[in-house]
């Protein structure tokens, strides 16, 4: 049975942004909106002055920022003489909280290895947002582990290329009649060597690959046991 979470029209602060960085309050754009929020300046006098402190402060909570905010917020208003209204903060971050606690939330940090602050959420959603957030972070480890393996192939391939440059180049010199005897062995020699070593990149290159196969199966299986289509 799923819980209807409560909304505000638009979190990005009409009448007293947080920032003056336009965000909407979402699943899918919490991540945006926290790396916004950490971007940015707390409030400029205008927003002190037009100040919606209920809109704020469910912003604040959608995003999971500590009850701390607000002394950021209070402290920015204080050099223009305006102080917040905390009754009105406190009861939009509530709100706010609702949404950040869900489940599906937690999931979405958990695979994006983001920190979270399940310690200000409802005692009753914490359960679901560990168990989802935990499981993301699985998600998480297989993803990484995947983006390592493309890294290493594209090292591969990088190498490949250098040695194949130095290999015709090799050959273009073997051409030459008047060629040193030793230099000749020595060019030979390193022709055999880079040919085994691209050799040995292929190989790894092949096996690389099927562990990628191997791990994109292990993480759609996994999504669709976490109910993640």
């Amino acid at each position: 049975m799923s819980m209807k979470t409560p909304t505000m029209k638009n979190a990005s602060h009409q009448n007293g942004n947080v920032t003056q960085c336009p965000v909407s309050v979402r699943f899918a754009s919490i991540a945006m909106l926290a790396l916004t929020l950490a971007g940015c300046a707390s409030l400029s006098p205008e927003q002190c002055r037009n100040a919606n402190w209920r809109q704020i402060g469910f912003t604040d909570g959608a995003n999971g920022a500590s009850a701390a905010r607000i002394d950021e917020h209070a402290k920015a208003c204080a050099e223009h003489g305006i102080r917040p209204n905390l009754d009105e903060y406190l009861s939009g971050r509530s709100q706010g909280l609702l949404n950040y606690c869900q489940a599906e939330n937690g999931f979405s940090l958990g695979r994006r290895a983001s920190e979270h602050n399940v310690a200000d959420c409802p005692e009753n959603l914490k359960p679901a947002f560990l168990e989802q957030y935990h499981r993301g972070s699985q998600i998480h480890s297989l993803e990484e582990e995947i983006r390592s393996y493309r890294y290493r192939i594209d090292s591969n391939r990088t190498e490949i290329r250098h040695d194949d440059e130095r290999i015709a180049a090799i050959k273009t010199e073997l051409l030459k009649r008047d060629l040193p005897t030793d230099r000749r062995a020595a060019l030979l020699s390193e022709y055999e060597r880079l040919v085994e070593k691209k050799d040995a990149l292929n190989r790894n290159r092949l096996f690389l690959q099927r562990e990628i196969d191997r791990l994109e199966i292990r993480v759609r299986v996994q999504l669709r046991e976490f109910g993640h289509y």
